[in-house]
C-alpha cells in the first residue's frame, strides 16, 4: 500500500472514533435538554411568563452568590424572576424587583465567542451574564420592560 492509502486509513479510523465518542454525548445532551425543559415547565407553573423558555449559556456574574461555572441551558422570564436552569441541573434566578438595568457586551469577564454579544443583567450587587442563542433585542426589551408581579400565597 502507498502513502496515500495509510492516510486515508488513519482519517476513517480518527473519524470512526470521534463518532463513537461524540453520539453518545449528542444523544445525551437532547435527552438532558428535554429533561430540563420539563422541570422548567412545572417550575414556572402559576407564574405569568413574559419570555418563554429558551436555549442559552449563562457566563458567570460579578454578583455574590451566584455560580462561577459557566453551563448551557434554558432561560425564561416571568413577571417574577429570571431563571435559568442549567442542563447539570443548577437553577440560578435573578429576581425582577433586583434588576437595575439591561446591557449588552462583547466582553463580559474576560470571555469573548466570536461575534456573540452578552446579555448583562444589572443588580445593585452586581451583574450577571448570558448568551441567548435568538439575540439580545427581545430579551433586552423584555428585561427593560418588567415590572415585578405581586407575591402570590402559595
Amino acid at each position: 500500500m502507498n502513502t496515500a492509502m495509510y492516510v486515508v486509513l488513519i482519517v476513517l479510523a480518527v473519524l470512526a472514533v470521534l463518532a463513537l465518542v461524540l453520539i453518545p454525548i449528542i444523544l445525551w445532551l437532547r435527552r438532558r435538554t428535554g429533561a430540563v425543559a420539563g422541570q422548567l415547565a412545572t417550575e414556572l407553573e402559576g407564574e405569568t411568563i413574559v419570555r418563554p423558555p429558551e436555549k442559552g449559556s449563562y457566563r458567570g456574574a460579578t454578583a455574590p452568590g451566584y455560580p462561577a461555572v459557566k453551563n448551557t441551558g434554558l432561560l425564561a422570564l416571568t413577571k417574577r424572576r429570571l431563571v435559568f436552569r442549567t442542563l447539570t441541573g443548577t437553577l440560578i434566578e435573578v429576581p425582577v424587583d433586583t434588576i437595575t438595568g439591561v446591557r449588552t457586551a462583547t466582553v463580559f469577564k474576560g470571555s469573548v465567542v466570536g461575534g456573540q454579544e452578552h446579555l448583562i443583567v444589572q443588580t445593585a450587587a452586581g451583574e450577571v451574564g448570558f448568551y441567548v442563542f435568538s439575540g439580545t433585542a427581545g430579551w433586552i426589551a423584555a428585561l427593560s420592560t418588567s415590572q415585578p408581579e405581586p407575591p402570590t400565597s402559595r
